[in-house]
């Protein structure tokens, strides 16, 4: 099975060039296409849906994944507008339409011992911290948020998003996550290569 990938910005593809082998295994490929911030994938996502519909064919097998940052946004109006513009370009079948609650530091969150694993001075308990148990709620932005805990910690200042999200990547355990969009995001690439 193929998977082609659309995503809006080069951090999340960072971080998926690691996570997917995991998560899909032997026997599949993927290719990532990064766009210019969730604005342009979101503008951009009917012709490229189209375009996939003209090229779809019995003999090649592939799915397409869109996967966007919540960004404090609506999730349920979010995700009828995607799942809408599948349907109307005619590739609802093969889309699976995925949000990441709210920003991906938040699958960071959700997998504290790959965090410690690049970060060894964020505490253990931080997991167990009121504001940071569920890492899909965690408020002020999970970006900001992982940028202060570092900087707390004794990091540079100024997380560097890609850098961040290959190394923490590396060490990710797709079954130990605790972001829920996380694992809703890993069942349904399961679903879709199955």
């Amino acid at each position: 099975m193929h998977l082609e990938i659309l995503v809006e910005e080069p951090s999340m593809k960072s971080a998926l060039d690691v996570i997917i082998p995991k998560i899909i295994g032997d026997g599949h490929d993927f290719d990532i296409h990064v766009f210019r911030g969730k604005q342009d994938l979101m503008s951009k996502l009917d012709q490229r849906l189209r375009a996939y519909a003209k090229i779809r064919t019995p003999e090649w097998d592939f799915r397409i994944v869109v996967l966007v940052d919540e960004d404090r946004q609506d999730c349920s109006d979010l995700k009828q507008t995607m799942v809408a513009k599948a349907e109307l370009s005619g590739v609802g079948d093969i889309t699976l339409n995925r949000i990441v609650v709210e920003e991906l530091e938040a699958w960071f969150f959700g997998d504290i011992p790959a965090l410690r694993a690049v970060y060894p001075k964020v505490p253990e308990t931080i997991g167990e911290q009121i504001r940071f148990r569920n890492p899909d709620q965690i408020p002020g932005g999970t970006h900001e948020a992982l940028d202060r805990v570092l900087q707390q910690n004794g990091y540079r200042i100024g997380l560097i998003k890609t850098e961040a999200a290959a190394n923490i990547s590396k060490h990710m355990d797709p079954w130990r996550n605790k972001s829920k969009s996380f694992q809703v995001f890993r069942d349904g690439l399961i679903r879709i290569i199955n």
